[in-house]
């Protein structure tokens, strides 16, 4: 790590990537304030506060709009167009509806009629940008409506707020128009397409943020995630995971290997490759690393015994990749993960 593969030639150095190392994500302990980006070729982690942004503006050939998913950002359109025509008449019943918490808790009793709609107010936890929770913005202004946006909760679990948006497309770009609910005016922001991210995030405190990693510079990240809760025949509703982990969708392939007589993580060898089977979800790694103590089980909170993963990273390169920890051994606390790897080569 560090050294160069130098030439005698005039072209640039190029660095080496990394033969492997144990890593401790800066998560933040068990709140998990901040999402971290790692860079298995660099040996590097970037960390980002999770509740910096609050939309993601696709970069690529459709005009696709995600929400904050690690903060449980929700989103819910509204018969209207205008932002200045919407009031908080408009949101009546969004409180105990439009709300993570709210969801959850609506289980405890008779399903209300809008539960099965709860799914459609977040995005699809595989990545499909056709799943959004925010329709494509379509090159006709009228046919883009306002946006109730609940944007979920801070670590320490405080509301985050509301906000009335509306996305137009501008050009190859995007222009957001957004305000607090009883706002009589409001304002827009601009966005331009970027060809080395995937998404500008944006905040509706600061507006463009750029902390974020650009999109070859990093394979997977932890972070805390909305996947969907079956909760009865054909209804599911949002809910919070922590300690997930989502796999950079450009480039990146990962494989669980289930540990056997003959296959083990200290043995596995870049010969065996072929033998494995990989997935490029962004879940392909998702929560099935680790355990988490259930009532009347005896499974013991903690990282899965008997499964490691390889992982092809964005430069091509193949590791394997083993957890070896969750929890923090004095306090028994979450939020500490731990995870070794090592290169696989010819």
């Amino acid at each position: 790590m560090g050294l160069c593969a130098c030439s005698n030639d005039s072209g640039p150095s190029i660095d080496p990537p990394a033969s492997g190392a144990i890593i401790d994500p800066a998560v933040g302990g068990p709140t998990q304030p901040n999402q971290v980006f790692i860079d298995l070729s660099k040996e590097s982690q970037t960390s980002v506060a999770r509740n910096a942004w609050d939309l993601g503006f696709y970069t690529g050939s459709d005009f696709r709009v995600i929400l904050n998913n690690s903060s449980s950002t929700l989103a819910r359109p509204i018969q209207k167009v205008e932002l200045n025509d919407v009031s908080a008449a408009d949101t009546v019943g969004f409180g105990v509806q439009l709300n993570i918490d709210a969801i959850f808790g609506a289980l405890f009793g008779p399903p209300p009629v809008w539960l099965p709609e709860a799914k459609t107010w977040s995005d699809d936890p595989s990545g499909d940008l056709t799943k959004t929770a925010i329709d494509e913005i379509s090159d006709t202004a009228e046919d883009n409506p306002v946006y109730i946006i609940n944007r979920g909760k801070n670590p320490d679990g405080s509301p985050r707020g509301w906000m009335k948006v509306r996305t137009l497309r501008n050009g190859e770009g995007y222009t957001l128009q957004y305000a607090e609910i009883n706002a009589t005016s409001y304002q827009e922001l601009n966005v331009s397409k970027r060809d080395d991210i995937d998404f500008v995030a944006v905040s509706f405190d600061t507006g463009i943020i750029t902390t974020i990693p650009e999109r070859n510079d990093w394979d997977f990240a932890f972070t805390i995630f909305t996947d969907l809760l079956t909760v009865g025949p054909g209804t599911s509703i949002p809910y919070a995971i922590r300690d997930y982990v989502i796999s950079n969708r450009n480039g990146v392939e990962v494989a669980q290997v289930e540990v056997t007589g003959e296959i083990g993580y200290d043995n596995f060898s870049y010969g065996q490759i072929g033998s494995v089977d990989f997935s490029t979800a962004i879940s392909a790694i998702g929560n099935g690393w680790r355990n988490v103590a259930q009532p009347g089980s005896n499974i013991e909170t903690g990282v899965k015994e008997g499964i490691f993963y390889v992982v092809k990273d964005t430069s091509g390169n193949y590791y394997k990749l083993r957890f070896t920890r969750l929890v923090d051994a004095q306090s028994g606390e979450r939020g500490n993960p731990q995870f070794q790897y090592d290169l696989l080569e010819e």
